[in-house]
């Protein structure tokens, strides 16, 4: 289709191979791009080119889908290039997604190219800050789902806010790393890392989500069409982790933009985290699993009313489905 304000036809731009690993309209792909000021013939070319592909094809896992690549990872990095020449101060920008969507997936290829252009840009978890171990069996001490971690609440806050305070100020973060393997799957930390950059990305399940603005109501954000019955215990518990989040909801404002992995089905996370909890114990050889494995779902499915998290404020938002294929494209300029 044409854009009558443009001299092209993205069907010329795109080759078939591609569009036809698009779940979504080409036109719905075109509006996508423009609304986040790519221009696609400039887009294609530069991503098409044999010389880029050699450096960024080295960290993809293998059969990367082509809307993956053409319709989130390529435009999400272009973006950022545009950052680095256009700003001058440091920023952060939040990257939210459930568990086992993909996130460390994505930052782990944007990480690596971007050092291999020799880019400014890092990528941290929000993981990364969960309090050690003492202090995390303690806070997490009574919870209904018997987890080690995870939820709002389970974070060191006052370090994460000084920590982004000081990358803001001079570009440089000092922050705690976290290994979930430790202590047979409870995690703790494994040290600490320190990186100079001027965009920094902090991707986490709940990153972006925001307080229910009434809490004495939470309780009529029915989960009934989630199949989710929640038992009294979880229902008073959940208000604690909404009183967290009122925390949380300041270091969001430390973002200079949102982009949201979106499911298009809650329950999705079932299969993502047990997935990604399988391939934890056989690269590392351990993890969660069994009544450990299905105790930290449940909790997934029920610590935060699943409207919050799937309707958070991004400025970006890209769905995918159960296969983890982009299925919609959202932008604050165009939604379709």
């Amino acid at each position: 289709m044409k854009n009558k304000d443009s001299n092209y036809d993205i069907n010329d731009i795109f080759p078939m191979d591609i569009r036809d690993d698009f779940l979504f309209p080409l036109d719905t792909y075109r509006l996508f791009l423009e609304g986040l000021s790519i221009t696609p013939s400039a887009f294609y070319s530069k991503w098409s080119d044999v010389n880029v592909l050699s450096i960024i094809d080295k960290y993809w896992k293998p059969n990367q889908k082509s809307d993956w690549k053409w319709s989130l990872t390529f435009p999400f990095f272009s973006l950022l290039e545009n950052y680095i020449n256009t700003i001058n101060q440091p920023i952060v920008i939040g990257f939210s997604g459930l568990p086992g969507s993909g996130k460390s997936t994505l930052g782990f290829w944007i990480d690596n190219v971007a050092r291999e252009l020799s880019l400014d840009i890092k990528v941290i978890s929000l993981d990364d800050f969960y309090l050690p171990a003492q202090e995390m069996d303690f806070a997490m001490k009574g919870n209904p789902w018997n987890v080690p971690r995870g939820f709002p609440g389970s974070h060191s806050l006052d370090l994460l806010h000084q920590s982004l305070d000081v990358f803001l100020k001079t570009g440089i973060l000092r922050s705690p790393t976290f290994d979930k393997s430790l202590r047979d799957g409870k995690g703790d930390r494994s040290g600490w890392c320190e990186l100079k950059s001027k965009i920094l990305i902090l991707e986490g399940w709940f990153v972006g989500c925001e307080p229910v603005s009434d809490l004495n109501n939470i309780d009529s954000l029915s989960e009934d069409k989630f199949n989710l019955s929640l038992s009294q215990d979880e229902k008073d518990y959940r208000s604690l982790i909404q009183e967290s989040l009122i925390k949380y909801s300041k270091i969001w404002k430390k973002f200079d933009k949102i982009w949201h992995l979106k499911s298009s089905h809650f329950n999705n996370t079932i299969l993502w985290k047990t997935q990604q909890e399988e391939e934890m114990i056989k690269i590392k050889g351990s993890g969660l699993k069994g009544n450990n494995l299905t105790d930290f779902i449940r909790m997934i499915q029920s610590s935060i009313p699943q409207q919050s998290l799937s309707f958070i404020n991004a400025d970006t938002t890209v769905q995918i489905n159960q296969h983890r294929r982009i299925d919609k494209l959202l932008t604050t300029k165009y939604h379709f």
